[in-house]
């Protein structure tokens, strides 16, 4: 079940790209007045960058489809890239969320979650990637094996961290060459890095074929047949 309205569509997406582009620009460094490349390296900010990219695309199609077919039905593209989109948004929220913010936290009692540099990026983003999947996308498009695709994302991420690493200098923010703790192979060593990598990329895995299982749930297939009242009682009589 999905909404069938491409104006609305269209508005939704409108307000998600204005809300992940200030996220962005807040994170840039620019509004301290000098910008701040080493940002880009950061998951949360490469996971909204991509965001960022696909629903530009995705409002543009929205545009022509309602010019050429009308405000009635849907609008996507690259379906399952979608899927892959909605997955590395989702993970960006639970890791920040249940992993970053308890640490960050318990170090730094002046850490503030809820300011606005945090709640579009690591919160708003997300969910309304998540809403606009289930709001306006046709279901039933995701392949069983899409979810083992989808993986190649933080897999990949993971191999830039490490060559980055090697390549790179140290990263201002964290004073160190790993953005993360659990990949900071200097710290923990090759086995524990590997040992936090296989978790992230089973719980991505997992993730992945939740939203699998959620895409192929059809509201549409599903049918409630109810007794009429006077059919029961005039077949209880009859008895």
């Amino acid at each position: 079940m999905y909404i069938h309205n491409r104006l609305l569509a269209l508005i939704f997406r409108i307000l998600f790209l204005f809300g992940c582009g200030i996220g962005l620009y807040l994170n840039s460094g620019i509004p301290d007045g000098k910008f701040a490349p080493y940002m880009l390296i950061f998951y949360t900010i490469q996971s909204n960058a991509l965001c960022f990219v696909f629903f530009s695309i995705l409002a543009v199609k929205n545009l022509i489809d309602i010019k050429t077919n009308g405000i009635k039905g849907s609008t996507s593209v690259f379906p399952h890239l979608k899927g892959a989109v909605t997955m590395t948004i989702s993970m960006t929220f639970i890791i920040y969320h249940f992993v970053l913010v308890p640490l960050y936290t318990s170090h730094d009692a002046n850490y503030r979650v809820l300011n606005w540099q945090n709640i579009l990026v690591h919160y708003f983003v997300p969910i309304m990637t998540v809403l606009d999947w289930l709001l306006f996308d046709k279901k039933q498009n995701f392949r069983w094996f899409d979810p083992m695709l989808w993986i190649t994302v933080p897999i990949s991420y993971f191999v830039f961290l490490i060559v980055r690493a090697k390549i790179g200098g140290i990263i201002a923010i964290v004073q160190s060459k790993y953005p993360y703790f659990f990949v900071d192979v200097d710290i923990l060593g090759w086995l524990n890095v590997l040992k936090y990598a296989g978790v992230f990329i089973l719980g991505f895995l997992v993730l992945g074929y939740v939203i699998y299982l959620v895409d192929k749930i059809s509201l549409e297939n599903i049918r409630f047949d109810f007794v009429k009242p006077t059919s029961y009682y005039s077949n209880t009589y009859k008895a």
